[in-house]
Formats: C-alpha cells, sequence, structure tokens
C-alpha cells in the first residue's frame, strides 16, 4: 500500500486545476466484527468479537463521497475514500498529519479512476422504512437495504443491512457506505436524512455479521484536494 505525504497548509490556495472536497463532519465509530454469534439474537457477549476504531470525514450536503479511516498501528491510519461519481484512493497516512491538516493534498500517483459498476444491483434491492425502534427510552428512526427476490436470496443466502438514525441529524444526508446502499438512495431517495447511530448486516441464517455504532460527531473543515489532470469524476 501506498504512503501519503500531506502538506499543512495554513491558508487556502484556491486553484481552476485542482478539485476540492469539502468535508464538514468527522464521525467516530466502534466496528465489532463477530466470529460466531447465535442466531437471531443481537448480544454484546458473543465470543471471538473484534472492535477497531472507524472514523467518517463526510459532507453534510453531498453524500457521493466520504472518507473512511481506520487504525492500523499506533503511528498511521489508512484512508479510503470514495466518490461514487468516479475518484478513489487508498493510502496509509501519519496520525498525527492527517489529524492536523486542513488540507489533505493528494498526488495524481495516488487517485484511481472509480467505476460504479454495480448499479444494476438497483434492480435486486430495495431500501424499506421500518417502525422506529426504542433504545433507552428514545425513539429512533429505522430502515433496512435488503434483496426484494425470494428466490435469488435463498439461492444466494443473501445478507440484510440495518440502520438506526441518530435523533436530530436531519441536516446530514444519510451515510452510506455499501455501493449498492449509494446507488438505491440515489436511484429512489426513499429513506429518511440523518446520520446512522447504528449500522449492522444480519446474515442470511439470521447471524449477526458485524454491528457500527456512533461513539462522537464533530464540525469540522478539511479539505482533500486533488489535481484536475486526475480528477476523473463524472461532474469535473
Amino acid at each position: 500500500m501506498k504512503y501519503l505525504t500531506i502538506l499543512l497548509l495554513l491558508i487556502s490556495t484556491y486553484s481552476f486545476s485542482q478539485k476540492h472536497y469539502n468535508f464538514d463532519y468527522l464521525l467516530e465509530y466502534d466496528v465489532t466484527y463477530y466470529k460466531h454469534s447465535e442466531k437471531g439474537v443481537i448480544t454484546d457477549t458473543l465470543q471471538n468479537e473484534k472492535t477497531l476504531k472507524k472514523y467518517y470525514l463526510t459532507n453534510s450536503k453531498f453524500n457521493n463521497y466520504k472518507a473512511e479511516i481506520t487504525e492500523l498501528d499506533t503511528l498511521t491510519y489508512q484512508l479510503i475514500f470514495t466518490d461514487n461519481l468516479g475518484v478513489s484512493l487508498n493510502v496509509k497516512a501519519l496520525k498525527k498529519d492527517l489529524e492536523n491538516a486542513e488540507f489533505i493534498n493528494v498526488d495524481c500517483k495516488y487517485v484511481n479512476k472509480y467505476v460504479n459498476k454495480f448499479k444494476y444491483q438497483t434492480k435486486h434491492y430495495n431500501f424499506i422504512n421500518l417502525n422506529d425502534t426504542l433504545l433507552k427510552d428514545m425513539s429512533y428512526k429505522r430502515y433496512k437495504l435488503t434483496s426484494i427476490k425470494p428466490k435469488r436470496t435463498k439461492r444466494r443466502k443473501l445478507a440484510t443491512l440495518f440502520y438506526i438514525i441518530e435523533d436530530s441529524t436531519a441536516f446530514h444526508l444519510p451515510l452510506l457506505i455499501h455501493t449498492t446502499a449509494y446507488n438505491e438512495f440515489n436511484k429512489e431517495h426513499s429513506i429518511p436524512n440523518g446520520i446512522f447511530k447504528e449500522r449492522y448486516l444480519v446474515d442470511y441464517d439470521g447471524n449477526l455479521d458485524f454491528r457500527e455504532r456512533l461513539i462522537s460527531i464533530q464540525k469540522i473543515d478539511k479539505k482533500l484536494v486533488i489535481g484536475d489532470e486526475c480528477n476523473y469524476s463524472a461532474n469535473k
């Protein structure tokens, strides 16, 4: 994997030869992966769990792009950036650089063209809005992304992705990490706005595969900048 050298800039130098991706929120999550789970039960006492910290850089008004940041070791983060309109990168960066940088300047050698090749999957999946759920006596909106073709679901043993939405975050467009989820939202816009408080995947047999829980929401002003010569986005 490539290592990213981040330039720490105190003053913005705007250029028409650059593409600027603006982030106004930093979201912190704990993600737990379950190697084994008890059928049909979501519990914190499952064996062989693995939990890690994950961060998202997001734009509350545009959800075609986001950056995922995970901790690799005490010094290093992995940064995965995806713009569903045509740009991606996957690099390592020093924690101190990434945390302090107002501008993440990315050389073209790190940038790849992203092809959204799963748009056809929208004919197989739908978002379904569910009844509100109670957590600690508070009501939260929720929905799921699920296969709508029973025979295909059974044959391929397809999983279902559930979302529980954080109260009072309707100012933020849905954060949809999975490409099929973004494609379905872009087609239908049938789910409520809001940052997910929890996101979890239940496999075909009813086992919990992973669960992501919101820890904190922080207002920020951070930008990722790439040169126009490697701006593959559809709206360049």
